[in-house]
């Protein structure tokens, strides 16, 4: 509950002091206590502790261990390793997770591990499966268990990434004009606050993107001992005000390396209005193109990537030779990500707008994706596609 209401350090304090508590009776709650721990853990970003606290725990599954328990340590486990850049890992252990969750009808699990998997979807421009788990937290939303602001706030994401920040706008409202929905959202999703920001000022909706920074900013000085916080909170205020300094400060001490990304983007883009600052803005987006990269982000990583072609560099938008022999039909990562939308139906205007490529570079990518899938056609490439073994393993 304290952390639901916003104090993630209280509810720190009380996991902690839960898990020094020995329950000889194994009752389900006591047996979960450890990996909620680790959750929070994981929350805070305090990665070290959850991992050694998380290898701790005997997670096998033995005849004895409860459904309810194989899966939140799963899930748990899993979003973990998300979160640390182990993306394949981390992805596989939710959806094992979530098979389990769904079956037993643990559905208090089921926000946690369906967030993971949109944002993870997300971030690598698959909208058809990152639609999928947004549909599934709509419906527990109607269910009553929609336990989680970062809920809302990927619902938000994948609004703005199919139709543009316009199709987002009522969300973005109601989460930052719910005093407790913004207040648990910035305690579970460092990222939030710069989104919320940025989306808020492309909508010309200054109150909204200055209530985030003032909330991020209480948040922050509420809870003085968590670095992910201070690093959200100067991240927002950063692009409120357009200061670098605070920019480069967030991008220093934030611990994971995908919100590392995207404040030195965002300082990045500042620096390139700044003619003086065009080899800075240079060397900051391709430490941002880097990041992206390690982490599996395709979909930032072509955004990036894209910005650096305006100034002239040219960089893959991931490095063919750190995915070799992964992808089908030797497909580099972009064709990859151009097939996967355009089997969905979407035009090359579409897609270019996601992978935030020109058409004409969609256009050239569909073409090299025929003739490695010996194909003629959207149609063949589509039928192709959504039958093949390699989607459902």
């Amino acid at each position: 509950m304290s952390w639901y209401s916003g104090r993630l350090d209280a509810g720190l304090q009380y996991a902690t002091a839960a898990v020094g508590i020995r329950c000889k009776e194994r009752h389900d709650f006591c047996e979960l206590t450890p990996f909620w721990h680790v959750a929070l853990l994981t929350k805070a970003r305090d990665l070290e502790a959850a991992w050694r606290a998380i290898n701790s725990l005997d997670t096998g599954s033995g005849e004895s261990e409860s459904r309810s328990r194989a899966a939140t340590a799963l899930i748990i486990r899993g979003e973990l390793l998300f979160t640390m850049g182990r993306v394949d890992e981390g992805l596989a252990e939710v959806s094992a997770g979530l098979r389990i969750a769904e079956c037993c009808d643990a559905r208090s699990l089921l926000p946690t591990g369906y967030v993971v998997m949109a944002l993870a979807a997300l971030r690598r421009a698959d909208m058809r499966t990152c639609l999928q788990y947004v549909d599934k937290l709509t419906g527990e939303a109607l269910l009553g268990y929609f336990g989680q602001a970062a809920g809302a706030w990927v619902t938000a994401q994948a609004a703005e990434a199919r139709g543009g920040v316009d199709r987002a706008a009522g969300l973005i409202a109601g989460i930052v004009t719910n005093q407790l929905v913004l207040r648990q959202l910035l305690v579970s999703g460092p990222a939030a606050a710069s989104w919320l920001v940025r989306a808020a000022r492309k909508l010309g909706a200054h109150d909204l993107a200055a209530a985030t920074v003032t909330a991020a900013s209480a948040a922050s000085a509420e809870q003085p001992g968590f670095s992910v916080m201070r690093g959200a909170a100067l991240h927002a205020a950063g692009l409120l005000e357009d200061d670098p300094g605070k920019l480069t400060e967030a991008a220093n001490i934030y611990p994971d390396r995908w919100c590392g990304a995207s404040a030195r983007e965002d300082l990045a883009g500042l620096l390139a209005k700044r003619r003086s600052e065009r080899k800075n803005a240079i060397r900051i987006y391709e430490s941002a193109l880097c990041a992206y990269t390690a982490v599996g982000a395709a979909r930032d990583a072509s955004r990036v990537a894209n910005k650096l072609r305006e100034f002239g560099v040219r960089r893959g938008v991931i490095r063919a030779a750190e995915r070799e022999g992964e992808l089908p039909h030797g497909l580099t990562n972009t064709e990859f990500a151009v097939a996967e939308l355009v089997s969905q139906g979407h035009t090359n205007n579409e897609v270019g707008r996601q992978l935030f490529i020109s058409r004409h570079t969609v256009a050239f990518h569909l073409k090299k994706v025929y003739q490695k899938m010996s194909l003629a056609s959207r149609v063949e490439l589509a039928a192709s596609w959504n039958s093949a073994e390699w989607r459902h393993e």
